[in-house]
């Protein structure tokens, strides 16, 4: 668990090198793991709030869960879900790898992916739904505080682009990979994860 904060760190200030550093860890796949804990934790307590303020999905669910009782269900789903989502991706983006011609871990695959995926979405996502957005709807006031194009660019564009970066620059340092092929296997693998999200996640 220490390890966790040295490698957040690692991923936005030297993201670079970051990978090949959890690569020689011995215990990365500790760190993946309670860093995907942690962040299905966080994503669980704030889910959870909005459940108690009535906040509803602004999208509809794609299951038959009512509305109402959406975020219930997702306090308790969100930790099974992220784990589920990041395993089935890294192990295929590490089977990809390998008949790529790769040379990485699993580990060291799941580990990185775990800090390349999730830093992102926890600085751009998390951070204003768990310290601002729950005021706003705690008053009644359920619409964004800035142009929708902004929002736009918190929930998909910067996000998505930031991670796309940290995911195919460790894919490729770790396997040892040229960035294209690091590229396709970022892409392809994530597909059934994308598919997990869609469905369970709001």
């Amino acid at each position: 668990m220490k390890r966790v904060p040295y490698y957040f760190r690692a991923f936005i200030l030297r993201p670079l090198r970051a990978p090949e550093e959890i690569e020689r860890d011995s215990s990365n796949l500790r760190a993946g793991f309670w860093f995907t804990l942690f962040f299905g934790t966080v994503y669980s307590l704030v889910v959870f709030v909005y459940y108690l303020l009535g906040h509803e999905p602004v999208t509809k669910p794609f299951l038959t869960i009512p509305l109402e009782k959406w975020y219930l269900v997702q306090t308790f789903t969100t930790i099974p879900v992220a784990f589920a989502g990041l395993f089935s991706y890294a192990g295929l983006a590490y089977l990809i790898s390998r008949a790529l011609g790769g040379e990485g871990s699993f580990d060291a695959t799941f580990a990185s992916q775990s800090f390349a995926f999730f830093i992102p979405t926890l600085i751009f996502m998390w951070l204003p739904e768990a310290f601002y957005f729950p005021f706003r709807i705690g008053s009644g006031d359920t619409r964004f505080p800035w142009p929708s194009w902004i929002e736009y660019l918190r929930v998909f564009i910067i996000p998505l682009a930031w991670t796309l970066l940290l995911a195919v620059n460790a894919m490729s340092r770790i396997h040892r990979l040229h960035l294209l092929k690091g590229l396709l296997a970022v892409i392809v693998s994530s597909i059934p994860m994308v598919m997990i999200m869609a469905v369970f996640i709001r």
